[in-house]
């Protein structure tokens, strides 16, 4: 059985700092999450989350610190 958006939120609740939701239309919803944590543990729940039914487009977006760049 897949998870739910809901589900997979849930069980990573402690790496997912904050949530938005927005309703674009009737039958289209937008939503962001900000997650902090291990690259490979990030890159799998966003797997999860957009091949959760129901959704249309999904895309992962990885940034830093910056405090391991150099100056």
């Amino acid at each position: 059985m897949q998870e739910t958006l809901t589900d997979i939120q849930h069980d990573h609740h402690d790496v997912i700092l904050s949530k938005v939701h927005v309703h674009l239309d009737h039958n289209n919803c937008l939503e962001v999450l900000l997650i902090r944590g291990k690259a490979g543990v990030i890159r799998k729940i966003a797997d999860d989350l957009i091949t959760a039914k129901g959704v249309k487009h999904g895309k992962l977006t990885v940034t830093t610190t910056g405090k391991d760049l150099p100056s």
